[in-house]
């Protein structure tokens, strides 16, 4: 019983990293392998699209190194983008061993 209880916590403790978007909306997720894009704001009301456009990333590896600017920031000084008009991210994810996470803003 106790052996069974614990591989149900570990499961759940393992698993949960899935569970972990907090953008406003939420692709569908692979086990294997994912990558999906997606806007990180839903109020595009009156947003105006631009071909201009600046990316930042940051990586995970064997998840036990993590590193990386994926900021909104970071992205606009890459994109030299003075006024943010939407963002989108990005994310990769190969079996948990790597994993990439990318913002993407336009703007002009």
């Amino acid at each position: 019983m106790k052996k069974a209880l614990f591989i149900v916590l570990l499961g759940t403790f393992l698993f949960t990293g899935c569970a972990a978007y907090v953008a406003p909306t939420v692709p569908p997720m692979g086990l294997a392998f994912e990558n999906v894009k997606a806007p990180l704001d839903v109020n595009v009301n009156k947003t105006k699209m631009s071909e201009k456009q600046g990316e930042a990333s940051s990586l995970c590896v064997l998840w036990l190194f993590a590193f990386g600017d994926c900021s909104i920031a970071k992205a606009a000084r890459n994109g030299n983008i003075k006024t943010i008009n939407h963002a989108d991210y990005q994310y990769t994810n190969i079996l948990g061993f790597f994993q990439q996470f990318q913002v993407i803003v336009y703007g002009e």
